[in-house]
């Protein structure tokens, strides 16, 4: 039986150990979890406001008993424990998901603009004050000089970003990689509480004086990784994590082709150079275009004379320095010179490139012509790769022979395919390259060098643990609209909490799900509203979206239970509350249920 590679068996482990927790709703047992004292749940509704029992009482020892709740990883970056809010025989309850900034800030559940908003839903839709319904919720850092990259490219302290309430946008990553502007919406200031501290750098990062540009953070703090989100505290060695620099896809694919061809990224500058003579200045500037997110500049020069002969007029470009040239730079070299990385995919865009640069195309006869390319940059175990990409992505059959070392050559079925291949890419200054019966066939496309969005480009983790010296020092974080992350000069970073970015996490709800269980069970009330999908879904025990789940009426040990939409959504999305107001009518006929 051929052996499993290291890290799938150590994700399929992870994976098992996941799985065999689950219960029958999906989240994971609570072996390990703090006992709370059962609950005695009464068959009878409670007495009246002042009558009986003082449930308020009991409220108060459910609250101690929680304490400075330590029993999931969001203590950390916590200020206040939001254990809810309102009275102890409520007849009405709302279940909300988890704490923003402004509950955070006061440790009262729904106090921001959403929990206006729910106010208004409570006292002027159901005409019920809110002191008379009970309000509870289901339910991360940088240091100061973590530098953040702002939309213009410039970089500013995330500390001096928080003390600022900067409202501007700085540069993030959506969900399919690209590089996108997005506007700061919420800032974040925590202890580190006993939390243990990473500095996250990655391998081609600029060492000056000997340091990297490093990001401090705390180790439950999430990471873009080749294999998704991942905290600090688990990324392991061979990670690659997205760097927040990066380029078009067609930009890519022009560095990738020039630099298996002439092109060369400087050492110490990290600019990408390309040269070629005069007659070829369409073909350059055709580069330039593409790689116009690079600011190249195209200039005219002369070749140095060599064994006597005289020197030909030359037309370069040469791109600024880039961040994103520097982690190339580092997949395409190595100590001894160029080399060819092994994870590097062909495209025809790509082989076009490399191609017009040191290809060529020997006529024999009117239909038979043979193709080659040199590759002399390259090691013979890097020549033997290129061949078998060449076959792997391309399908095209490449082979050296032993009296032309550092060539790939192709037979004439092989060559008119090629041509076939890179035609679209092939400007009519260098069509003389291609076969001649494919010549007049294929036209050039010059919209196959428009260059997309640009995105992340991911390389190495470096990551060690670090000694904070500080007296209670402070970490900070900021949320960003729609994509919820943001590059940092040493990756790119997930926002710290999760205010309307995730849903709380299988450890995070069942660490607090015995306390609100307890809560509901002391309240007794006659009606539970979930607040949103994943408030409604535990009180469902489905995975249904919330879209499904409204128009029911569910049923929780004897309580009914009625889903809508939760109120933040409702400030992004003011259509929808005609729909709420539906479930509320809802609400207010079981309440009235019963009633003389």
């Amino acid at each position: 039986m051929t052996a499993l590679p290291p890290d799938l068996l150590l994700d399929l482990r992870e994976r098992a150990r996941f799985f065999a927790q689950l219960t029958d709703v999906g989240l994971p047992r609570a072996a390990a979890q703090t006992p709370v004292p059962a609950v005695r749940a009464s068959s009878k509704r409670p007495a009246p406001p002042g009558a009986g029992r003082d449930d308020t009482a009991d409220l108060d020892a459910l609250r101690a008993d929680l304490g400075d709740c330590q029993r999931c990883k969001l203590a950390g970056g916590r200020k206040n424990i939001v254990f809810g809010q309102g009275h102890p025989h409520a007849r009405l309850m709302f279940v909300g998901e988890a704490p923003g900034a402004d509950e955070d800030e006061q440790g009262l559940a729904f106090v921001g603009r959403a929990g206006q908003l729910l106010t208004d839903i409570i006292e002027k839709g159901l005409k019920i004050p809110r002191k008379d319904v009970f309000i509870a919720n289901v339910l991360k850092c940088l240091r100061y000089s973590t530098l953040v990259q702002l939309e213009n490219g410039s970089w500013e302290r995330i500390g001096r970003l928080v003390a600022q309430r900067y409202a501007g946008r700085v540069m993030s990553v959506d969900s399919d990689g690209h590089l996108v502007p997005k506007r700061v919406i919420e800032w974040y200031r925590s202890p580190l509480a006993g939390r243990d501290v990473y500095r996250l750098s990655y391998a081609s990062s600029a060492v000056r004086g000997g340091n990297r540009a490093v990001t401090w953070l705390t180790g439950d703090h999430e990471v873009l990784t080749s294999r998704g989100w991942v905290h600090a505290a688990c990324l392991r060695s061979g990670d690659a994590i997205a760097v927040g620099q990066g380029v078009s896809s067609v930009a890519l694919d022009v560095i990738t082709g020039s630099l298996l061809g002439d092109g060369t990224i400087s050492r110490k500058t990290s600019h990408l150079a390309i040269t070629h003579c005069l007659k070829q200045e369409e073909y350059v500037r055709i580069k330039a275009h593409a790689l116009s997110e690079l600011t190249p500049i195209v200039w005219h020069g002369a070749s140095t004379a060599r064994n006597g002969e005289s020197p030909h007029a030359t037309v370069g470009c040469r791109t600024r320095a880039s961040r994103a040239l520097r982690v190339l730079r580092r997949r395409f070299y190595s100590e001894s010179g160029k080399v060819v990385p092994r994870d590097l995919k062909l495209n025809a865009r790509m082989l076009a490139i490399w191609f017009l640069d040191d290809g060529y195309t020997r006529v024999k006869s009117a239909h038979c012509a043979m193709a080659e390319i040199a590759a002399h940059s390259f090691v013979p175990d890097d020549i033997e790769y290129l061949s078998y990409l060449l076959y792997r992505d391309l399908g095209l059959d490449a082979y050296s022979r032993p009296s032309s070392p550092g060539r790939l050559q192709f037979d004439a079925e092989t060559t008119e395919r090629l041509s076939r291949l890179i035609a679209p890419f092939c400007p009519s200054s260098m069509r003389y390259k291609l076969h001649p019966d494919v010549r007049d066939l294929i036209p050039f496309d010059e919209s196959l060098y428009e260059a997309d969005e640009p995105r992340t480009l991911f390389d190495g983790v470096v990551i060690a643990r670090a000694e904070v010296e500080q007296v209670n020092p402070r970490f900070f974080c900021i949320d960003v609209e729609d994509t919820h992350s943001f590059v940092t000069s040493g990756g790119v970073v997930h926002n710290c909490r999760p205010p309307q970015n995730r849903n709380p996490e299988p450890d995070e709800i069942l660490a607090c799900q015995p306390f609100l269980e307890k809560q509901i069970a002391l309240i007794q009330p006659k009606v539970l509203v979930g607040l949103g999908k994943f408030a409604a879904q535990w009180l469902f025990k489905s995975m249904e979206p919330i879209s499904r789940l409204r128009g029911r009426v569910g049923d929780w040990n004897g309580i009914k239970v009625v889903p809508t939409f939760h109120p933040a959504y409702l400030l992004r999305t003011p259509s929808a509350k005609k729909d709420v107001w539906e479930d509320m009518k809802v609400v207010r006929a079981l309440l009235a249920e019963d009633e003389p």
